[in-house]
């Protein structure tokens, strides 16, 4: 049996992305999503705009974001801009949480192979 390490590349990459894009949103209060696009591609976790959109919609739909519209102070066309909600505070809280849970399991199994 031979392992689909790029599905499961991709399987584990939709899993900490919602929690990127919360923590990226966090610690700019408030951004736009090509500006959004531009960080995660720094940080070489490119993302388009096809999957980035709709995730933005689904973290509004379940509260976790807020957005406002922006057309002055812009150059050109006007911008939506994310915030997280109280919710979406709470839900990065969370999941940072079970993230550093799973850090701490993978290092405990690091240290069994040194044993």
């Amino acid at each position: 049996m031979k392992v689909d390490i790029e599905n499961w590349k991709s399987q584990i990459r939709k899993g900490y992305l919602d929690l990127c894009i919360l923590l990226i949103i966090d610690s700019k209060k408030r951004i736009y999503g090509f500006e959004l696009l531009d960080v995660l591609k720094k940080l070489d976790l490119p993302v388009k705009e096809g999957t980035l959109y709709p995730l933005l919609s689904r973290m509004s739909s379940d509260g976790l974001l807020t957005t406002e519209w922006e057309t002055e102070n812009t150059s050109g066309h006007p911008r939506k801009f994310y915030s997280l909600t109280k919710t979406g505070r709470a839900a990065v809280s969370e999941m940072q949480n079970e993230f550093d849970k799973l850090v701490i399991i993978y290092k405990e199994i690091k240290k069994l192979e040194d044993k």
